[in-house]
């Protein structure tokens, strides 16, 4: 064999290890451009959450009534959802929640806050499985 062909052989060789291996190196370790590629549009946003949540306010309603047979009305603060990782612990946390506060019974000091427990961050909430976060208040004090 000829000088060139060895050379040219070794050449490609070499190319092909080191393509090979650089794809396998970027498919562990990522890109620096994964952070562009890889937003995640599957989490729904607060405004789909509140959306969601209205659809089903006269469940939650119900439910809310039935804590407290004194609880005649329920009001809804929308701006006052959160969804957010709880803690237990641990480094990966104990799961994501969402909370919404709101007041009852047309009090104007009165709140309260339920959350629903979340698969994950990009769930919705499940409306025969949530509880009350923070008792019924009035101006701080606690509702009977």
């Amino acid at each position: 064999m000829n000088k060139k062909k060895i050379n040219r052989s070794w050449f490609i060789g070499i190319f092909i290890f080191l393509l090979v291996g650089g794809i396998i190196v970027m498919a562990k370790l990522g890109t620096p451009f994964d952070h562009f590629l890889t937003k995640d549009y599957a989490t729904p946003t607060k405004e789909e959450q509140v959306a969601y949540l209205k659809k089903h306010e006269e469940e939650m309603t119900k439910g809310v009534e039935g804590w407290n047979s004194k609880i005649t009305s329920v009001q809804w603060d929308w701006e006052d959802l959160d969804v957010e990782q709880i803690g237990n612990g641990t480094p990966q946390g104990g799961g994501w929640i969402l909370t919404i506060g709101g007041g009852f019974n047309e009090i104007v000091d009165s709140n309260f806050t339920i959350a629903f427990e979340l698969k994950d961050k990009k769930s919705f909430p499940n409306m025969n499985n949530f509880y009350q976060m923070q008792p019924f208040r009035i101006g701080g004090d606690l509702y009977e």
